[in-house]
């Protein structure tokens, strides 16, 4: 009994918040491609009330792990993409591409729909959590990255749990309510958010917090490579096989970060931007810039 009235207090909830915001045209991708079809268009369907059109662009196949990585380059020149799906009632359509996450969003907000230029990016939902110190790696958040690169507001969200199937409503009509909100006003052009969802009982969940992403892992060993194959790595002409190994326990525990507000069993959301100056630092070498070598023609 407990459980129904909270998921009908959640459902109520969605139905009278989402109108207070509207956009103009929302793309959404992922790292999961459109193998991940159920949960873009759940997302797509829930937030199609808030925008005049809700454009879906991922790839053709799964992508994790590419951060803002773009095949763009010296050896790639063109994108081929494909209209999957169109819904001209509901003004919403899906296009996938042989690319990454980042050129989904390259594709999007850089000509593709002409003056209709998406105004907000929603990455995800991915299934995987891409809380701490795996940000660094993850499409999904690479997707928001790349958005806020381009100038345009960005949430990358993650913690799907597929086996629930109230997830493909609830997580859905959360995000178009988190949208809606004025909170959305506050995320400048170079910045952008990140969603975590604990993958429990909705029931169980305590609530949302606002953290502080774990940057990197405390210590090298929480990170590492073993060798499974050869003999001495560092022979001429010899050759090696490594694994790469990630330990899940945290250190400086006594420290929150997002990872442990997500164990507690909270909605964590976490600011980002794509300025990566250290000013403190900038400071720091000012004050001693007298020590820089000068450099001799």
């Amino acid at each position: 009994m407990k459980r129904k009235l909270f998921l009908l207090i959640l459902l109520l909830c969605s139905f009278t918040l989402y109108s207070q915001t509207k956009f103009n045209h929302i793309l959404i991708t992922n790292d999961d491609g459109i193998e991940d079809a159920d949960r873009l268009l759940a997302l797509a369907k829930s937030v199609k009330d808030i925008t005049n059109r809700v454009s879906i662009i991922v790839s053709s196949s799964d992508r994790s792990g590419t951060s803002n990585y773009s095949i763009y380059g010296k050896n790639q020149s063109t994108f081929e993409v494909t209209c999957e799906y169109s819904d001209e009632e509901n003004n919403i359509f899906v296009y996938t591409l042989p690319a990454n996450p980042a050129d989904c969003v390259f594709l999007g907000l850089s000509g593709f729909f002409g003056d209709d230029r998406p105004d907000l990016v929603l990455s995800g939902i991915n299934g995987g959590p891409n809380i701490g110190a795996s940000w660094f790696g993850s499409g999904t958040i690479g997707a928001a990255r790349t958005a806020a690169y381009l100038g345009v507001k960005s949430i990358a969200f993650s913690g799907f749990d597929d086996n629930n199937k109230m997830s493909f409503t609830i997580i859905p009509n959360w995000i178009r309510d988190f949208i809606s909100s004025e909170l959305i006003r506050e995320i400048d052009k170079n910045s952008y958010l990140t969603v975590g969802f604990p993958r429990i009982p909705f029931e169980e969940i305590k609530g949302v917090k606002l953290a502080a992403r774990r940057v990197s892992f405390d210590k090298p060993q929480l990170i590492g490579v073993n060798k499974i194959y050869g003999e001495n790595p560092h022979a001429t002409d010899n050759t090696t096989i490594w694994v790469v190994e990630i330990e899940e326990q945290l250190n400086n525990i006594d420290v929150k970060y997002d990872d442990s507000f997500l164990k507690e069993g909270y909605i964590v959301i976490t600011p980002m931007t794509i300025d990566e100056n250290n000013y403190d630092l900038m400071n720091s070498l000012e004050n001693k810039s007298n020590l820089i070598p000068k450099f001799l023609k």
